[in-house]
């Protein structure tokens, strides 16, 4: 992580890699994905679930990592290793991962702030070092612009020290800003900014996975069903079961 990407990433929360995951990852994700999307909950691989009931506008499904062996590169991702280690400041373990399709009107309510504290994802820098105790990893599976509801965020709100005066829909929140991301890029930020989505007005689907790092120490997130199957740490090789493991 060079100086300008830590400046920017301490700055407004967030900081996006271009081109990190190869085209062929890519494809192979969205036929996985493709397959999933047509399935019913009772028909899903093990341990996979949705994390919250799906819509016309949405679709949630938990613990993606483990749906297919085509999901398993992005774990180790180097450019994406090397900003989560830096804004950890410590040891850190992959925690949970999950993936969201939106389609016309859907959209991610925002969430989470610098203030009041949450304890599992709180922000600090001291001493020229970033304390992110839960970092996620953005992958869009489709190009993704502002109007097909694009992840977006209140830069620098992970250090606000006043409650946030707006409700959770985007269109409340004047300080809002869509991060467009192209299929093969990351953004990572810090779970502490303020986040979500902007509204999905294109009716392009969008297409989005989440892999989500905390401090080694924390375990599974257990939220919307959200952990790691005792076979997925068997059938991992030993470098990629280690980013799993509690430190």
């Amino acid at each position: 992580m060079d100086a300008e990407q830590q400046y920017i990433f301490d700055l407004q929360g967030y900081i996006v890699l271009k081109g990190v995951v190869s085209e062929a990852v890519v494809k192979a994700c969205n036929e996985a994905l493709d397959r999933f999307e047509a399935l019913e909950e009772s028909e899903l691989p093990p341990p996979l679930c949705f994390g919250n009931q799906r819509s016309e506008q949405n679709l949630y499904i938990s613990n993606i990592l483990e749906g297919d062996e085509v999901f398993r590169p992005l774990i180790d991702i180097p450019e994406v290793l090397d900003v989560v280690a830096e804004v950890t400041g410590g040891p850190y373990r992959l925690n949970h991962t999950y993936t969201i399709y939106r389609w016309g009107g859907g959209y991610t309510g925002l969430h989470m702030h610098g203030t009041p504290i949450i304890s599992k994802c709180q922000y600090h820098c001291r001493n020229g070092q970033m304390v992110s105790t839960l970092t996620k990893a953005v992958f869009p599976m489709l190009d993704c612009a502002e109007e097909d509801g694009c992840f977006a965020a209140i830069p620098g709100a992970h250090k606000s020290n006043f409650a946030k005066p707006w409700g959770n829909h985007p269109d409340e929140n004047p300080g809002l800003r869509g991060v467009p991301a192209q299929a093969g890029d990351a953004i990572i930020f810090t779970e502490a900014l303020t986040h979500g989505s902007l509204v999905n007005t294109s009716g392009r689907p969008r297409r989005t996975l989440y892999y989500c790092y905390s401090i080694g120490y924390m375990p599974d997130w257990g939220g919307q069903h959200l952990r790691f199957s005792d076979e997925i740490y068997q059938d991992l090789p030993i470098p990629q079961r280690e980013i799993l493991q509690l430190k």
